[in-house]
């Protein structure tokens, strides 16, 4: 009796052996609760169906790219890919990381990285930034090899926030009578820091995220936060009620009116940052109209002061900028290029009327509403800078959803029977985190970028010729050269380049990024 009971107790013990081998050991501290604020949230936890600010940022919570830029030095460095190396200038070798593991327990390796490009290149939206890919392949279980079909020197910028490889346990999930699509949208298969409870998603209110025992990188951010709550608040003065009622910790883009307050208060404190965003005004002159004539657009911009508007709806908070590409763009920008035509009203009125203007015409501005700081208020203080010479210009800011549907209408000419004749510009920013110049520069004056309201063809052929251009010295000159083109036919009225602002709680110890990224595992609440 005595031996079966040491047999018994021999048999539980190796079982128990067995299964402290195979499950996670959770090497996380007790980091809290860190609750964030931000003006939306992600349409879909799919990281790979759509294009989307909000969402870049928090698909990295859950998925893990190949590349990382770092916080700290803004540098790229490896992440699932330990090294890459370019064979070619279509073919670049990835080393990818051993021991990864899926938040479902799966393994990850090369095969997952191939998976995600192929989800990828059959979305509408995110395939366009790969499309000089051919395709990807694994040379062996942790070698990719990735093959484009022409020279695409963003494409270490593209998987900083793209192509997050994922698991292959969706594939079976959708075999289970599940709607795939559905599902991924709720519900995540990354290798992050984080998975998100799906239970505790509702809807333009709140997401919940729980740290992944099973993140390869947890002893390495052992204090990061258990939990972390994003809070959907659209308006920035409850955004900033909320901060310091202790609601939230960190709160991102604090409009400058606010600013002083958070500063006062003993509890809270102010982070700012230079960030991606361009501000800009441009026209839409595709289906002709005063502004398909440069020099009423010239005139457009000599009327406006983005300095006194710097200065004073933004407090300073911005910098005045001379290009559209910001200096984190892996080519293209040049410090030394100045912001362009400057303020002269006189000048702006002679130009009008040498292009028999001289007695203005009718135009609407729109702009969002809430989305960027102070962007209502310039977009009522450039009409009344345009009213100033001529131009009779009225500002219509809208929330987001209507601003697109204001943008495409006028930008397929279905406007043309209301009372400003189709005859309108645009306020918007460009944020452009991934640092792709050819990204910005074709989506914003390209002849059929997304968010450009102009099609003028050497700009177009400029664009695409110094997007596909290999040597890195060439193509800096390319896209220099595009910049003096777009100053040339005043494409644009760039105001400036706008500084990102947070408010979070003294206790909280954390580094903002430039990049409109939000990295969470980085946050320490003491």
């Amino acid at each position: 009796m005595e031996v079966a009971k040491v047999k018994k107790l021999f048999v539980l013990a190796i079982l128990l052996l067995s299964f402290a081998v195979v499950m996670p050991v959770q090497t996380v501290d007790a980091g809290g609760t860190v609750t964030i604020a931000l003006r939306g949230e992600p349409p879909t936890m799919d990281p790979h169906k759509v294009s989307n600010y909000v969402g870049a940022m928090v698909w990295r919570w859950a998925y893990d790219s190949l590349l990382n830029v770092s916080t700290k030095t803004g540098k790229k460095e490896g992440w699932l890919a330990t090294s890459w190396a370019k064979k070619s200038h279509k073919e670049v070798i990835f080393k990818l990381r051993k021991g990864v593991r899926f938040s479902d327990g799966s393994k990850m390796d090369c095969s997952n990285a191939v998976f995600a490009l192929n989800r990828v290149k059959g979305s509408k939206r995110q395939a366009y930034f790969f499309r000089p890919t051919k395709k990807a392949e694994c040379i062996d279980k942790y070698t990719l090899r990735w093959i484009n079909h022409k020279a695409d020197n963003g494409l270490e910028s593209n998987l900083t926030r793209y192509a997050h490889p994922i698991s292959h346990k969706i594939k079976e999930l959708g075999l289970k009578g599940r709607k795939l699509t559905a599902y991924v949208s709720r519900n995540t298969h990354g290798s992050g820091p984080y998975t998100l409870v799906s239970s505790d998603w509702q809807k333009n209110q709140k997401m919940v995220f729980r740290t992944n025992p099973l993140w390869w990188n947890n002893s390495a951010w052992p204090n990061r936060p258990d939990t972390v709550v994003l809070r959907r608040i659209k308006s920035p003065a409850v955004r900033t009620k909320a901060i310091q009622a202790g609601d939230v910790d960190i709160v991102m883009g604090i409009l400058p009116q606010f600013i002083p307050q958070l500063q006062k208060d003993p509890n809270t404190k102010i982070k700012a940052i230079p960030a991606v965003r361009i501000m800009f005004m441009s026209f839409f002159s595709r289906h002709g109209g005063p502004f398909a004539d440069e020099r009423v657009r010239r005139a457009a911009n000599l009327a406006i002061d983005a300095e006194k508007i710097r200065t004073t709806l933004l407090g300073g908070r911005a910098d005045l900028f001379g290009q559209i590409y910001h200096p984190w763009n892996y080519s293209g920008y040049n410090p030394n290029k100045k912001p362009w035509h400057g303020y002269n009203p006189a000048k702006a009125k002679a130009l009008l009327k040498e292009a028999g203007y001289a007695k203005g015409f009718k135009m609407e501005l729109i702009a969002t509403s809430g989305r960027y700081p102070a962007d209502k208020q310039t977009c009522e203080a450039s009409a009344g800078y345009l009213k100033a010479v001529g131009i009779n210009a009225t500002c219509n800011a809208q929330i987001f959803p209507l601003y697109k549907k204001s943008h495409r209408a006028y930008n397929k000419g279905k406007k043309k029977n209301n009372k400003y004749k189709g005859v309108a510009a645009f306020y918007m920013g460009y944020g452009n985190g991934g640092g792709n110049p050819g990204s910005i520069a074709r989506g914003t004056n390209g002849c059929k970028g997304p968010w450009s309201g102009i099609c003028i063809k050497e700009l177009n052929d400029a664009i695409d010729d110094a997007s596909l251009e290999p040597e890195p010295p060439a193509q800096q000159k390319k896209f220099e050269n595009v910049t003096d083109l777009m100053k040339k036919h005043s494409s644009y009225k760039i105001f400036f380049k706008i500084h990102d602002v947070f408010g979070m709680r003294k206790n909280i110890d954390w580094l903002p990024r430039h990049d409109e990224l939000l990295y969470p595992w980085e946050i320490v609440k003491k």
